[in-house]
């Protein structure tokens, strides 16, 4: 694997997340947040089986919440258009320190430049200083189309969260750069909507490294 564009683009990436960090926090009053993450994937001895670990830092204005988490996941493609995760999530919060168990089941389909997926997620969340126990249900619709001979695949999708109720619903637009075969950076923009806040428009970043 090549050693430059690691470098640079960890450097681009660390400084975006810095910025978007900084322009928060200078207006304490606004819906305005931000996020960055990494994202590490490994296909095991090239087969269908592989492992990824994540790491996100989100910053929210309603509270001035910041929170991080760090998620290692196990799955498994079934076929090319079908596959199945399990993940555990560690959730640093400002007042407590969480968990976060996470099943997935992803369907993909292509045709062309165009390609469509959904995802369907459960997650259980707990923490050992709180009674309280949460459980949702994420199901997120993609549709990204890969611009030919560019590196550019914008695309549109949106995220239901829901168990016995609607609870938020996450709404993204943004592109992936296709760095290399290796690195591929995401830029986005998330109207988030809350049936209890008020709605949060956030910027986010992120990086994906396949080894």
């Amino acid at each position: 694997m090549p050693r430059c564009p690691v470098t640079i683009f960890l450097i681009c990436l660390l400084t975006m997340m810095y910025s978007v960090n900084v322009s928060a926090e200078e207006q304490p009053n606004n819906t305005f947040g931000g996020w960055e993450h990494i994202d590490v994937s490994h296909s095991i001895n090239n087969s269908n089986w592989f492992v990824s670990l994540y790491f996100e830092h989100d910053n929210f204005q309603y509270k001035r919440l910041d929170l991080c988490f760090l998620g290692m996941t196990v799955g498994y493609k079934i076929t090319k258009w079908l596959k199945v995760d399990a993940a555990y999530h560690l959730l640093f919060e400002p007042d407590q320190i969480a968990h976060r168990a996470v099943v997935d089941v992803t369907g993909i389909l292509k045709e062309g430049y165009l390609s469509v997926s959904l995802r369907e997620r459960y997650q259980h969340k707990w923490a050992l200083s709180s009674p309280n126990l949460a459980n949702e249900l994420r199901s997120k619709l993609k549709i990204q189309y890969a611009i030919p001979n560019s590196r550019f695949k914008p695309y549109i999708a949106i995220e239901l969260y829901t168990w016995d109720k609607w609870l938020k619903t996450r709404h993204y637009v943004g592109t992936d750069i296709v760095l290399n075969k290796y690195f591929v950076f995401d830029v986005y923009y998330n109207y988030y909507l809350f049936a209890s806040k008020p709605a949060e428009h956030v910027i986010g970043v992120g990086l994906a490294v396949s080894l």
